[in-house]
Order: structure tokens, then sequence, then C-alpha cells
């Protein structure tokens, strides 16, 4: 059984707190977290067998790669390849609820499997994740705190009775955005957006450079 930190409104994670989850999240144990958007579950994006943890975890397909954490646009830049399109999005939309699928570098061929040809990163706009991300030092492999198929999860409460048991730690701040991020594939032009989630199509479309 997993730890559960409980955190009151406003209360950020901090302290030893803090450096527990931190430390787990860094030796490839799956811990639990918000977001802006859905809680999720996360792990070292660099090492292999927590990546296969996590797809345990959520019975998730094999052929779904999993999102990567990041905590600035600079860091986010030794991970994949920018191109103009996606430079103009992830400034103006993060730290946020987009989701940018681009080319990784070989450093970002680190955060993923072989078969999988393109890498998708976000800045995420929570505290909690925002702390966990610069207090571990590597890049997350996060996924929505869901069994596969099943709604996401939007509360603490609901992630830690389903899921205390198969992480190292979950942490519990209440409720989160409740809405899933706008994926949106620039690898290509124009950009296309795989999935409408908080940000609209139309936002988008506004935020590319004409």
């Amino acid at each position: 059984m997993g730890r559960v930190i409980t955190l009151r409104e406003g209360e950020e994670l901090a302290g030893a707190d803090l450096q527990a989850v931190a430390t787990a999240l860094k030796q490839a144990k799956p811990c639990a977290f918000p977001t802006d958007t859905v809680y999720g579950i996360g792990t070292n994006g660099q090492i292999k067998a927590g990546l296969r943890k996590i797809y345990e975890i959520k019975a998730r397909e094999a052929l779904k790669a999993l999102p990567i954490l990041i905590d600035s646009l600079e860091a986010a830049k030794r991970w994949v390849e920018f191109t103009p399109a996606a430079e103009a999005l992830a400034s103006r939309f993060w730290p946020g609820a987009l989701t940018l699928v681009l080319k990784p570098t070989k450093e970002g061929r680190l955060l993923t499997f072989q078969e999988f040809p393109t890498l998708a990163i976000r800045v995420p706009a929570h505290p909690v994740a925002l702390a966990l991300l610069r207090a571990s030092g590597v890049p997350l492999a996060t996924t929505s705190a869901n069994e596969s198929g099943r709604p996401s999860l939007n509360t603490g409460a609901d992630v830690a009775k389903e899921f205390s048991a198969r992480c190292e730690f979950v942490v519990d701040a209440g409720a989160a955005g409740g809405q899933e991020s706008t994926i949106v594939d620039a690898t290509t032009l124009p950009v296309r957006v795989v999935r409408e989630g908080a940000l609209t199509r139309q936002q988008i479309l506004e935020a590319l450079p004409k």
C-alpha cells in the first residue's frame, strides 16, 4: 500500500513530503499527482522499467506512447525538435493544457520505445506537478489516472481509492482541472488537432503564425 499525502486547499507540496515523492519518481517508482487537467500517474521517463510499470498499472495498450511532462519550454527543447508552429503554440499556451506531438531529439529517444517515431510533451500549469518536476530533475512519463478505457479521475480521493495500492505515493490535492489537454501534432504543416480538450480548435488556429 502506497502512502497518501493529503494537502489542504491552497497548500503546497513542500519539505520532506516533496522530497520523498520526487525521490520515488526519480527512482522510477509510480506516483499519482494532480495536474491542471486531470490526475496523472507518472514516473521517470528515462527508465524503461518505470514506463513498463505504468503500462501495467493502467492496463494501457502497448501501441499507445506515454506523454511526457517537463517544467518549461526551454527544458523541452532538450527532448523534442521544435517547429516554428510548435514554438508559437508553446509560447502561447505553456504552462497549460496543450500537449504537443513532435519529433524527438537524440536524447528524446530515451523517453520512449523505438517503435514510436514521435514524442508527446507538455508543461503543466499546476503547482504540485511543477514542484515534482523541478525537485526530481527528470522528465516524467505521465498518463491519466484511470484504467484504460474508463473516465479520467478528477479528485485525489478517487485516485487514492483506485490506485494507492499500486503507486508509491498519491498526492491528494482535491480536485484537478477536470478536462484533458488538447493534443496537437506539430510534426506536419498545417498542424493537426488530434484531440480537442481544454483548448478549442479555434484557439489553436488563432495562435499559429500567420
